[in-house]
């Protein structure tokens, strides 16, 4: 578990996927804050004191390679991790490009994102 409390904001617009994905990241310690969309994502980013992003790629509003750029323009130490059904190596590259920290493939293990997440927090 982390030392402090890290607050992570989770844009997954799947809402049975990002009730998993809070519930894991609160058993492990972290403080959560879900968007439903790139929109909202980006809003609650600029407006709200985050530690982490987990940021879906396909989203309605804006998309998550979307949000990620923007993100990076205003805060390019934010560490951002990705999650998507793309998984072909041209976007992978293109998440990493971007800036994004990881970039895991779904489906994936609650655990790989909690140890991306830990990497990059420092815990």
């Amino acid at each position: 578990m982390l030392s402090e409390s890290k607050r992570v904001l989770v844009a997954e617009d799947e809402a049975r996927l990002a009730r998993m994905i809070a519930f894991k990241l609160a058993r492990e310690g972290f403080e959560v804050i879900a968007a439903n969309d790139g929109g909202e994502a980006l809003e609650l980013c600029m407006n709200r004191d985050v530690d982490a992003v987990v940021l879906d790629v396909m989203m309605p509003a804006m998309d998550g390679f979307q949000v990620l750029k923007r993100i990076k323009a205003y805060k390019p130490n934010l560490p951002v991790i990705m999650l998507s059904a793309r998984s072909q190596e041209k976007d992978i590259n293109y998440g990493l490009e971007l800036g994004a920290s990881c970039y895991l493939t779904k489906p994936f293990r609650p655990t790989e994102l909690v140890e991306c997440l830990r990497r990059q927090l420092g815990g």
